[in-house]
Order: C-alpha cells, then structure tokens, then sequence
C-alpha cells in the first residue's frame, strides 16, 4: 500500500463482534475496506458498515476462514496470500464492484445463507478447539455426530405467507453454501429475493443430499424443495431452543424471521 501510495489504517480484531463495533462506533473514513478473515468476520463488516449508514463503501474481501464462500461468489478466492500482491494491488487499483442484496434476519444483516436444522446444529456444536487442529475436519466430526437426529427435528416455516413444517431449511442469499458447493443454481447475490431450501424426511435423505452436494444437486434429491420468497419466518414446532447458524457462525436461537431489504453494499469482485 505505502509502495503505491495509497495512505491506510490497519484495524486487528481481537473477538467476535470487534468489526461491527469499531465501523459502527468509531470515527474512520475510508474509500475502500479490505477484510482478511472467514465468511463470519465479512458479515461483521456489512453489519457494521449497515449500522454506520456507510454501505457504499467498497468492500475487498481477502478471505482466510473455512469455506469462503463470498470469495468463491465474488471469483476472488485464493487471493488472500503473499504470492498474490500483484493481483490484489490490480484489483484495489481497477475497483471493478458488485452490488450485494443484504437480506436482514431478525433485523441483523445476512450475508450469504442462515440454517437451521442439521447445519445449524453442526455449526452449534462445533468443537472450536477440533476446528483449529483439522479446518473443515471438524466439520465432518460434527456432521456425524448429528446426523442421527436430523430427522427428528421439526421447525415450522411460513414464507410469504405459506405455512409447511420441515426436518431443516437453509435460506440462501446466492448460490454457494459450505465453500465451493452450488446449492442454488439460480443464485445471484444481485438478486432481492431469497431462495429457501428445505428438507423433508428420514436419515437416509439427509445423507443422499449430502452426497449430491459436491455434484450441485441437492435440489433433485428427494426430499428436497427449492423456492424463492421475499420473507421467511421460522420456529420450532414443540418451542424447544433450536440454534439457527448465520454466515457459518452460530446466530443465537429461534425464532427468527429473515426477509429481503432495500439495502446492499459493494464487493470487489473479478
């Protein structure tokens, strides 16, 4: 940045939430953010460029964390090394941008996706401690250990005013979900709507989708249903606390009901 003369303040975050309380409490000015971290500390960023009223900010998202999933939209994934400070510097110099529909859940930002059911349980009981050893080992580890249950868990979905209950549902703001796999076909981040995918059925069900994951059709399993929507509400049926997962990290409980917005922000993208 000194090299081509750009002036910069550099910002460490210490916990979960430190981005959003320094964009949203903090005096800065800037004409460009850049982020380096995981899917989680991204949403932080739009939650506190959304709470500071300053969404036309452009916002470079160099990420590091897990899956990565904005980088993989955005088509800059990877770019977050030492080898890659040319292509960074081109991207900072050219700013090419892409306006980013942000839905809001509970009246929070979403960035890309919120679960609940099995991948919001797999997220909730995520071993960190696994996570920092093995990366997205740790997932699998989880995955197994809820598996069983997914089937027993009813939530209780209306969207746009229609009424189903289902065993897990995953609203989507774009196309990919758990890093490189395509979820949502029709998915743009662009797009005000949001795109509900929900499943119905026993263990055996769950699995199928699991496998068609890294084939991108999940949509075809049985089992599954794919829509989109403006708004979604969401509880479970019997009222026991159930953890909804918001952009890869847990979000807190339900109910929750996540809707599309007027507001959007600006991503770098190639």
């Amino acid at each position: 940045m000194d090299r081509e003369g750009y002036p910069w303040q550099r910002y460490d975050t210490q916990a979960g939430g430190d981005a959003t309380r320094f964009l949203a409490d903090e005096e800065w000015y800037a004409d460009l953010i850049i982020v380096a971290g995981g899917d989680g500390t991204i949403n932080e960023v739009a939650a506190g460029l959304y709470a500071a009223g300053q969404l036309e900010v452009p916002v470079l998202a160099l990420s590091t964390g897990t899956a990565n999933v904005l980088a993989r939209e955005l088509r800059i994934n990877g770019l977050a090394s030492t080898t890659k400070i040319d292509k960074i510097m081109q991207l900072i110099a050219e700013r090419p941008t892409r306006r980013i529909h942000l839905p809001l859940i509970n009246g929070k930002v979403m960035l890309l996706m919120a679960g609940v059911g099995f991948d919001a349980w797999v997220v909730h009981s995520l071993d960190s401690d696994l996570k920092k050893r093995m990366g997205k080992l740790a997932y699998v580890v989880s995955m197994l250990k809820q598996l069983p249950k997914a089937s027993r868990r009813l939530y209780r979905l209306i969207s746009d005013g229609q009424s189903q209950t289902v065993n897990a549902a995953i609203i989507s703001n774009g196309r990919f979900y758990a890093g490189s796999y395509t979820l949502c076909p029709k998915g743009l981040l662009e797009n005000q709507e949001l795109i509900i995918t929900t499943i119905s059925g026993n263990t055996l069900q769950f699995i199928l989708a699991l496998c068609a994951m890294p084939l991108g059709l999940v949509h075809k399993c049985p089992g599954v249903e794919q829509f989109s929507a403006q708004e979604v509400a969401i509880d479970s049926v019997d009222g026991s606390d159930e953890p909804v997962q918001l952009d890869g990290d847990d979000f807190g409980l339900l109910p929750c009901t996540i809707s599309c917005s007027k507001h959007s922000m600006l991503f770098l993208h190639r």
